[in-house]
């Protein structure tokens, strides 16, 4: 595993964040309510790959708060912090993770796949918005852990 940024938001609580590519309107307003809630916390960290469209706009909100932020890729990891997560990032409040090894340039879907997994696993809970039953991400919505759902 390869990390970049603070190791100690993984002693945080810590929340994951999944939402479907095809986003339903009526739980925008909902999902971004709670990330602007969640966002005020220092007692957590939100856990995402931030790939959708929904979960880059959660990301949006997060970075505007107080929260960890722990961004799992399914490609190689950055070598620096890019914008917009410089100012957290050396606030202390991001850390980057990739169980992929260096050459991987791109995520796919097998990568995609295995992040998803890796988020669910260390998350204490999860939280999913505009997943179908067609979703790759449906499966995880069985997880025995604390479930929110919009």
């Amino acid at each position: 595993m390869n990390l970049f940024g603070n190791t100690s938001l993984l002693s945080l609580r810590k929340i994951g964040v999944f939402a479907g590519q095809k986003v339903s309107s009526l739980s925008v307003l909902p999902t971004l309510d709670w990330a602007a809630e969640i966002a005020r916390r220092e007692d957590v960290a939100v856990v995402s790959g931030f790939h959708s469209l929904l979960e880059r706009k959660v990301l949006e909100f997060l970075l505007r708060g107080r929260c960890g932020i722990i961004y799992v890729q399914a490609r190689r990891l950055y070598k620096r912090p890019e914008e917009p997560y410089i100012e957290a990032f050396n606030a202390g409040r991001v850390l980057f993770v990739s169980n992929e090894p260096d050459t991987a340039i791109r995520a796919s879907r097998a990568t995609c796949l295995r992040r998803n997994q890796y988020v669910a696993d260390i998350a204490d809970e999860l939280v999913f918005t505009s997943v179908s039953h067609e979703s790759s991400i449906y499966d995880l919505t069985q997880s025995p852990k604390n479930i929110k759902i919009f």
